[in-house]
């Protein structure tokens, strides 16, 4: 845990933190330090220390004499951070110890999560509730369980088995470090070809019923036309009405809904790992940092691929960063366009100065020197990444189909995909949804 002197008055680690950030934190396998002792060397008042011992280490029942259904209907309407503000005691200072660490799985700060969904991603302080049958899951496998180098093995394997000359190998051990032959992808008389860098701008069914679907796509500055019998839009759902006018209005406005969460994931490539081993940590969770989560990356050995093992070598070091508002009564929509507005003016050296700055700040005690143990930054900034998810919280309630079933149905000989279909942001939504419309367009 990292105290920033801003928020807190001093800049802190404390070594042996409670878990707070959810169903993606990995399990310490070092010697545990008792709550007293963690809680002890935060810089917070006596009665706020006082008040997050009991919530950690007496954890109750904060909605005694609710039944189980009053209770999940409760939990819908209010925020996490109130929850833990007024239900679980926690008060106004203690709360701020929560206030980062809904950031990383969810993107979004505790103030907009509703209680529900945080009891569902194995967030603290439920565990006296009874609704154990709540927690996703999803989460009963270690969050460990990825590619080295993230989705993009699973687009490389979804590819060689389409296209099977582009790269040699057979199995998922071999993909990460196969060398590419991009010229396959798009060759003339192949029965399946993958055209890069061409960006979909205007599609319409054919004004004769089961027509072709004439589709307008720009590469290289130069606007281009095809034609096809069907087609799958896997696009950023909320584009579709722009590119689609066809589609009736009450699709349009139900894609219109999916405003999706911006946020930033930082590689930051460092000479050794030192610092993190003197120190005794692996992952530090920020509170109030610009950077809300900060770790190794995950031990993963993959084929030919070895992670490193040694903190003489090199490491890859994750940093996230979620543009919210928050605190501030805005809400989910509000806040995550605000985002993408502060992405848009904000430079990299920007980026650069707060990375410096806070790993410095919370490394340099193990030794750590950016200017010397840094080799390179890599910000990935997205203004519309993860797609939207139902929030009890604002969204209204409505009788009939959710607005992403309504958004996603088949128009003529068009049908909708992505994980945006289903208001998902994982991989398996991704290709649930692909399997679906493909399927929709089988029965054509």
């Amino acid at each position: 845990m990292y105290f920033d002197r801003e928020t807190f008055g001093v800049d802190r680690l404390v070594v042996g933190s409670p878990i707070v950030t959810g169903g993606d934190s990995m399990p310490s396998h070092g010697r545990a330090r008792p709550i007293e002792a963690v809680v002890a060397e935060f810089p917070m008042s006596d009665d706020a220390k006082a008040r997050l011992i009991a919530f950690f280490k007496h954890p109750k029942d904060y909605l005694a004499g609710k039944s189980k259904s009053e209770k999940i209907a409760y939990l819908k309407k209010i925020s996490y951070r109130d929850y833990l503000r007024k239900d679980a005691g926690l008060g106004d200072e203690a709360v701020k110890f929560f206030d980062g660490g809904t950031k990383g799985l969810l993107a979004m700060g505790p103030d907009i999560v509703p209680a529900l969904e945080a009891l569902g991603s194995e967030y603290p302080g439920f565990t006296g509730l009874g609704l154990k049958d709540q927690i996703d899951t999803a989460f009963d496998e270690p969050y460990i369980y990825h590619f080295p180098d993230g989705n993009a093995s699973i687009a490389r394997l979804l590819v060689r088995s389409l296209i099977p000359g582009v790269a040699p190998g057979h199995t998922m051990d071999d993909v990460l470090l196969a060398e590419f032959d991009y010229t396959q992808l798009d060759r003339g008389g192949a029965p399946l070809r993958l055209r890069l860098n061409s960006t979909a701008v205007t599609v319409a069914n054919a004004r004769a019923k089961g027509g072709p679907v004439d589709i307008g796509y720009v590469r290289s500055g130069e606007l281009h036309r095809v034609q096809a019998r069907q087609c799958v839009l896997a696009c950023y759902n909320m584009m579709i009405p722009h590119i689609m006018p066809e589609l009736p209005d009450a699709q349009k406005q139900a894609l219109a809904l999916g405003v999706k969460l911006p946020l930033v994931y930082i590689n930051v490539a460092v000479r050794n790992w030192h610092a993190f081993r003197n120190l005794g940590v692996n992952e530090i969770y920020s509170p109030h940092g610009y950077f809300s989560n900060i770790k190794l990356d995950y031990p993963v050995s993959l084929g030919g691929y070895r992670c490193p093992r040694d903190p003489g070598e090199p490491i890859l070091l994750h940093m996230e960063h979620m543009p919210l508002t928050p605190n501030q009564g805005l809400s989910n929509a509000e806040q995550f366009r605000l985002g993408r507005l502060v992405l848009l003016n904000t430079p990299f050296e920007e980026f650069e100065n707060r990375i410096t700055d806070q790993l410095d700040r919370m490394l340099g005690p193990g030794g750590f020197q950016s200017a010397r143990d840094i080799a390179a930054i890599t910000v990935n900034r997205w203004p519309h990444g993860y797609s939207y998810d139902a929030n009890t919280l604002f969204d209204p309630d409505t009788s009939g189909p959710p607005p992403y079933e309504i958004g996603r149905k088949r128009c003529g000989n068009v049908t909708i995909a992505n994980c945006d279909a289903g208001w998902n942001s994982y991989t398996h939504e991704a290709i649930d949804q692909a399997w679906r419309a493909v399927n929709e367009l089988k029965t054509a």
